[in-house]
């Protein structure tokens, strides 16, 4: 007994660590529906857990555009000093559940034509 009791404690203690993880890096927060936004970056972080875009939409709204993680944003393309602020881009993505953050969560950005796909399964007809 005290070994299936041990056991659950682990257990409850390692869950307690994922879910909080899995809840930000799924899509759970994000919408369904794809949505685009076209803007002027402002900033570019690269670094982990996930390189982010700060891109001004055309109403002045500052929007956070999470990529995919670094290795699937290296496979895509979009490496450093592939652009740089002051680009237009284009944001094809899931916009936050939660209407009072300028949130989305990129599938695709295409800056001067060139597109970078972060998740093509999440992209009709690619």
């Amino acid at each position: 007994m005290y070994l299936i009791r041990r056991f659950a404690a682990i257990l409850a203690m390692l869950l307690s660590f994922a879910l909080p993880a899995s809840a930000h890096h799924g899509w759970g927060w994000a919408e369904g529906e794809l949505v685009q936004l076209t803007g002027t970056i402002r900033s570019i972080t690269i670094a982990p857990p996930h390189p982010i875009l700060e891109v001004e939409a055309e109403d002045g709204t500052l929007w956070r555009v999470e990529l995919g993680n670094p290795g699937r944003t290296q496979r895509a393309g979009f490496v450093e000093g592939v652009t740089a602020p002051g680009a237009t881009v284009t944001v094809l993505g899931n916009r936050s559940e939660d209407h009072s953050k300028a949130l989305m969560k990129a599938v695709r950005i295409t800056i001067d034509g060139q597109q970078y796909d972060f998740y093509p399964e999440r992209i009709p007809d690619s």
